[in-house]
């Protein structure tokens, strides 16, 4: 869910460690109220926040650095909607009904594009026109430009967009103009399936408030910078793109800013606090079909699972999660009047590997290497003792497993449902690493023998004495996780002599910060889950593993692999698109460009009986509280 900095991410695995509350911490009464609604409160939905993961950035236009669910699905998109919404009644499909424009018309052999405009209006009544879409597209542009140097970093001139992908979206269009007031006309090059361009491409738009945005200063009247030339991204674009992405970043003027109070979407921001604390509330001029019903959506951050737990408990929250290491008293919940679900997500989980670290990147490039190091992971049996439940999947490769109904989901991984194509097997990995010149020291450390490019010696770039210790970074994520990431580390040392650093674990925004272009030092990053498919929903690839890509943190390079995603994206038909998705499945599963990890329910989700509307949940990681009602 999200492009370019990948990571969509998700709340880990519903081991979450949040930042902490006490009841009336925050002056709202968010951990006062029952679950079963007081009268004082009942319209008042609290939402437990995901595992020191609080959102930090307000603007939908996101880099690298913020590319992430919590700032995206669980907070931008409720105020500002994208174009097109995608997630339709637990299918990963568009919806068309929650989207602001029509379906996409195609025409001139799928070279041209024309999106009308649903004549819906921003919180302050104006019209959201053509213009605002056209004042998008000129910020991307702006923001993927060569002019835009260290794009998708803390210091890029404008907020970069971790959805890029070398010659795709905004670049793969020729030309865009306003045609009427609600009518925006492209001009695609490339020949591309109208479904994967839809799906992947015009799902990265969104109308933002050209009116209240366009400026390149606080002091600067609103004007028309981004268009000094109609149509191209300028020297204007860039320097309004700097000045939105610098009031995106700076969190404590949120609730004063009034350019965030301009809105799209069924809520507005009330408050929000440095410690993560959100308060939403309805936008009365929300055009979509689902007009809010409840007063507030408080999102609450905690420091532990344990915190969020006695939330819970205490009837503190009407939406919260079941931590692991608590999942025996569920019924005790239930019986206080709470009811559960899992909350699946249309998402793969994976760790990544470093190619570019100095170190240890040629290390990582050795395919050998990596299945060595695959084969030492457990997946069943890390289902079985670290996941809530013991509910989860095996991950065997880049296309999701859920939903696996073909009625819901045409776009199913046809690996998930077989055996893993890298069983647990940790024989194997000794054998791979002995074969290709290791010594191997079981307990110690592996050290590199045969230096060399043959058969079997260690490979290009690997020197004599390189020994298998690196350095690991994975989130904080409570003792359940930890002790999930001890497990395999110690596997890898204990029958391999694969020797892992274990570098204090973070939050989960920190990790994210670790794997920034500018940062080449890490080597293995793991933040409990990976990828959710948005806001390129069809499970075709570019955004992750396609050469430089934004969001290939791991700057993963093969020439077949690009190959075969680019398929993906001109399939003509819909038989096709499936054929070109499972081939590119089967190739990227055996190359491992990362290392698979068992994918769990993003949580198992504990609501109050008395709130209606929640099920079934996004699949995309987007919530729908604007559907919420409490009896």
């Amino acid at each position: 869910m999200r492009k370019i900095s990948l990571l969509p991410l998700w709340r880990t695995l519903g081991l979450v460690t949040l930042v902490a509350l006490t009841a009336g911490a925050w002056g709202s009464g968010a951990l006062t109220a029952s679950a079963a609604g007081s009268s004082s409160s009942s319209k008042i939905v609290t939402w437990a926040e995901g595992v020191n993961a609080t959102p930090n950035y307000i603007s939908p236009m996101t880099s690298l650095d913020y590319f992430a669910t919590t700032n995206l699905s669980d907070f931008s998109e409720m105020i500002y909607r994208p174009l097109y919404w995608f997630g339709n009644n637990g299918s990963p499909t568009l919806n068309p009904s929650l989207s602001g424009a029509q379906l996409p018309v195609y025409s001139n052999n799928n070279h041209t594009v024309t999106i009308n405009l649903k004549h819906w209006v921003w919180s302050d009544g104006q019209p959201i026109t053509s213009r605002d879409i056209i004042f998008w597209m000129n910020l991307l542009e702006a923001s993927v430009s060569p002019a835009a140097a260290n794009i998708g970093s803390l210091q890029a001139p404008g907020p970069g967009w971790g959805d890029a992908s070398p010659g795709l979206f905004p670049t793969n269009i020729t030309s865009y103009k306003a045609t009427s007031t609600y009518q925006v006309v492209m001009q695609i090059k490339g020949n591309y399936d109208p479904t994967w361009f839809t799906y992947n491409e015009l799902a990265q738009i969104t109308a933002i408030p050209q009116h209240a945005w366009d400026r390149t200063s606080a002091s600067a009247p609103i004007g028309n910078y981004d268009m000094t030339v109609p149509g191209t991204a300028t020297t204007g674009a860039l320097a309004v793109a700097q000045y939105v992405n610098s009031q995106s970043q700076t969190t404590s003027t949120y609730q004063t800013n009034p350019m965030w109070q301009v809105v799209s979407g069924p809520f507005k921001l009330s408050q929000f606090q440095s410690t993560g604390f959100v308060k939403l509330v309805p936008n009365p001029r929300y055009s979509g079909p689902d007009k809010p019903k409840i007063k507030a959506f408080e999102e609450i951050p905690f420091l532990s699972p344990v915190a969020e737990f006695n939330a819970l408990k205490s009837g503190g929250l009407t939406i919260g999660y079941l931590p692991t290491e608590d999942y025996s008293q569920l019924k005790t919940l239930e019986h206080n009047g709470y009811k559960a679900n899992y909350w699946n997500i249309y998402g793969i989980n994976y760790m990544w590997l470093n190619f570019k670290n100095p170190q240890m990147g040629k290390v990582f490039s050795q395919l050998y290497v990596r299945q060595a190091m695959q084969s030492m992971i457990n997946q069943p049996q890390i289902i079985k003792d670290f996941y809530v439940g013991g509910v989860g999947n095996v991950e065997n490769g880049p296309v999701p497993a859920y939903p696996s109904s073909p009625k819901l989901n045409p776009f199913i991984s046809k690996l998930e449902a077989g055996p893993l194509v890298y069983p647990y097997d940790p024989a194997r990995a000794v054998s791979l690493l002995k074969s290709h010149g290791w010594s191997v020291h079981p307990k110690g450390t592996t050290v590199c023998e045969k230096a060399g490019t043959a058969a079997n010696e260690c490979g290009a770039g690997i020197a004599k004495g390189t020994k298998l210790a690196f350095k690991i970074l994975y989130v904080s994520a409570g003792p359940i996780f930890i002790n999930e990431m001890s497990s395999i580390v110690s596997t890898w040392k204990r029958y391999a002599g694969i020797n892992m650093s274990v570098r204090t674990p973070v939050s989960f925004g920190n990790v994210i910060a670790d794997e920034s272009p500018s940062n080449p030092a890490w080597q293995l990053d793991y933040y409990g889950n990976g990828w959710v498919y948005s806001p390129d929903y069809l499970p075709t690839g570019e955004p992750l593993w396609l050469t430089g890509a934004g969001s290939n943190a791991g700057q993963y390079s093969n020439a077949e692999a690009d190959k075969l995603i680019k398929l993906t994206d001109t399939a003509p038909t819909a038989a096709s698109e499936i054929k070109a998705i499972d081939t590119y499945e089967n190739y990227l599963t055996r190359q491992l460009p990362v290392l698979w990890m068992p994918n769990a329910p993003q949580q198992l989700t504990v609501y109050s009986s008395k709130l209606s509307g929640i099920v079934p949940q996004g699949v995309f990681d987007e919530i729908y509280p604007e559907n919420y009602t409490i009896s």
